[in-house]
């Protein structure tokens, strides 16, 4: 997902590096969405199928949307803990500008890969935050947010931003919305709050039924509603 703001780019360098920044992961060469993967990259309609999975706005805001994947390790991070070699992923980011944005994005498995456990993407933000140099104050807490049901959510400040991360089970696929704040005068704690729960509402409104047994890693968590 490309961020348009130099500011908002550099803040985000830590903890979105699974999806939201521009040209992360990108080498030398074309990235193709099709074939054995060779290059990490996205494209906005490399997965259309994917894209229509996330909201084209967020909270009355036009998002710009892509779709992409990542192999490499440094991409994947944690995940190849858990034997994964390639995730797919769309998502829709709203640039609020001075700093200020926000990520709706949903992941799933490339086939022949295991399906993806939203306990793996949970440690993968986590690790993320807890190895880099520039966040201070990480937290992790289980809320239960709106029709989301029981999320994850990590909160921490990178540099000069406060960032939030919440990650949604879905059926066999895990969503992610992620939301920053210029650390500044005019920043506003209860405005960050509100702009959380307005992209967790947006993601949680694109869900599948989660069913009972299902190898989502979700099962404890109430199935939320479906769009309209």
């Amino acid at each position: 997902m490309r961020f348009s703001g130099a500011t908002l780019a550099r803040v985000l360098t830590t903890v979105l590096i699974l999806v939201a920044l521009p040209g992360c992961g990108q080498a030398a060469g074309t990235f193709s969405p099709v074939g054995a993967c060779t290059l990490d990259g996205r494209a906005a309609g490399a997965y259309p199928e994917l894209e229509a999975l996330v909201p084209h706005e967020v909270g009355g805001k036009p998002a710009t949307v892509d779709s992409g994947r990542n192999c490499s390790v440094q991409a994947l991070g944690t995940l190849t803990s858990a034997d994964v070699h390639e995730v797919h992923f769309a998502g829709a980011t709203v640039d609020e500008g001075q700093g200020n944005g926000t990520v709706v994005a949903v992941f799933e498995a490339a086939d022949g890969e295991p399906p993806l456990m939203a306990d793996w993407i949970d440690q993968f933000y986590l690790a993320g935050a807890l190895q880099s140099g520039k966040t201070d104050n990480t937290t992790t807490t289980h809320p239960t947010m709106g029709a989301a049901g029981v999320v994850f959510r990590l909160d921490t400040l990178n540099d000069l931003s406060q960032q939030t991360v919440v990650v949604l089970p879905d059926a066999g696929r895990v969503r992610v919305v992620i939301v920053a704040t210029a650390v500044g005068p005019d920043a506003s704690k209860a405005e960050h709050d509100r702009r959380v729960e307005t992209a967790v509402a947006a993601a949680a409104a694109m869900t599948l039924p989660i069913e009972t047994g299902s190898p989502c890693g979700c099962t404890t968590a109430p199935a939320p509603s479906q769009p309209a």
